[in-house]
């Protein structure tokens, strides 16, 4: 092994008294709150559109219920209100969903509605707040004495976290 140089001990320096320049590489970060107010949508909002000919009672119908399920999901409405027109599992997936609260403060800014065949009609909506949008689907069917929403579909969660499928 070769005989190592001995230590030198230097003096400290002293620290800069100003600050090199700041060049940015990438464009600065969005900003966390939008530029302006939000539009109200709400207003604006034709209910419902649909596609296709549609029976004006099966129409009627899921225009009555995509409101009802939005102002739930939004908590504007009690879930206890919508319940007897939900078959079980849906009851329990718009449950989930208005625990979870992924929807609070959202408002419905779009329908677009669709009969596969007579008796059935399907549903998808639009939520929108000022910071994001959302959206869920739903299939209303005729029953005997009533329309009950058989099926929904949710997409509230920015993360993809709610189970939110029926």
């Amino acid at each position: 092994m070769p005989p190592s140089a001995p230590l030198v001990s230097l003096p400290p320096m002293p620290a800069p008294t100003s600050r090199p320049p700041l060049v940015r590489l990438v464009p600065p970060p969005c900003e966390d709150h939008p530029p302006q107010e939000a539009l109200p949508l709400a207003d604006a909002v034709a209910l419902p559109r649909a596609i296709g000919d549609l029976d004006p009672e099966a129409e009627q119908a899921a225009g009555v219920l995509v409101r009802a399920l939005a102002e739930v999901l939004t908590g504007r409405r009690p879930a206890a209100q919508v319940r007897p027109a939900l078959v079980p599992r849906v009851a329990h997936v718009m449950e989930h969903l208005v625990r979870s609260g992924a929807a609070e403060g959202m408002h419905l800014a779009g329908v677009r509605l669709q009969s596969p065949r007579d008796g059935v009609v399907e549903a998808s909506a639009r939520l929108a707040s000022p910071r994001r949008a959302a959206a869920f689907a739903f299939r209303v069917e005729r029953r005997p004495r009533r329309w009950a929403v058989t099926v929904i579909e949710a997409a509230l969660d920015p993360q993809g976290r709610l189970p939110a499928r029926s």
